[in-house]
Formats: C-alpha cells, structure tokens, sequence
C-alpha cells in the first residue's frame, strides 16, 4: 500500500492563508458596516422627517391655541357687553314704568278737568292755580 503524503505547509502559504482569511474579514466587516451606515441613514432620515411633522404639529396647536385664546377674549368681551345690555335695559324698563305711571297720573288729571270743563263749562279758579308751571 502506498501511503500519500501531504505536503506540510510552509511558513509563507500559512501567512498567505492567514492574509487572505484577514481580507476577506476586513472586507466583509467594511461592506457590514457601509450596509449599516445606509441603514443610519435611511433610519435618521426618517427620523428627521417625523421631528419635522411633530414640529409641524405643534405649531398648528400652538396656532390653534393662540386662536382659541383669542376666541375666549371675545368671548368674556361679549359676556360683558350683554350683561351691561341687560342692566341697560332694567334701567330703562324702570324709567318706562315710572313714566308711565307719570303718564296715567297726567292723564287721569286732564281727564277730570275735561269732566269740570264739560261740567261747568269754564276752569274753577281754585284748579287753575294748581295748575303746574309749563316746563
């Protein structure tokens, strides 16, 4: 029987091996770390455009905000005006009512010196001097 012998490797093949095994790794760890860095990127990208819709977002609640702000000023402005409105108006339906108490008062007494002129035919002096002075 024939015994085949492998031939032993020799300090340079062993270098060259060992070289070729440190390429391969360095090179497979380099196209590693390019595909992750694509991969940051994409993912900061991504990132940034929902901080830029947040932004937007808040923004628009901070318009709102200030709008709805601005509504409730209105708001309380015109709660004062109507509460003024309505003291306004008892005021003036106080003086309606005393003029018109004023007014049935002047009226019932030209009445009854429509009756005594019908009556008598003239004014009693008496009545005349009651008569109050032309405003």
């Amino acid at each position: 029987m024939m015994v085949l012998r492998t031939p032993r490797p020799t300090p340079a093949g062993l270098l060259a091996v060992a070289l070729g095994g440190l390429a391969l790794f360095g090179w497979g760890s380099f196209a590693l770390t390019a595909s992750n860095q694509r991969s940051l990127k994409t993912e900061l990208a991504e990132v940034r455009g929902e901080r830029d819709a947040l932004q937007s977002w808040q923004k628009q609640f901070k318009d709102a905000e200030a709008e709805l702000r601005d509504v409730q000023g209105r708001i309380a402005a015109a709660r004062d005006e109507v509460v003024q409105t309505n003291a306004a108006r008892e005021k003036a339906k106080a003086q309606l009512a005393a003029t018109q108490r004023d007014l049935a008062a002047v009226t019932k007494r030209l009445d009854q010196a429509r009756d005594k002129v019908a009556q008598t035919g003239s004014i009693p002096a008496q009545d005349a001097a009651k008569k109050p002075a032309a405003r």
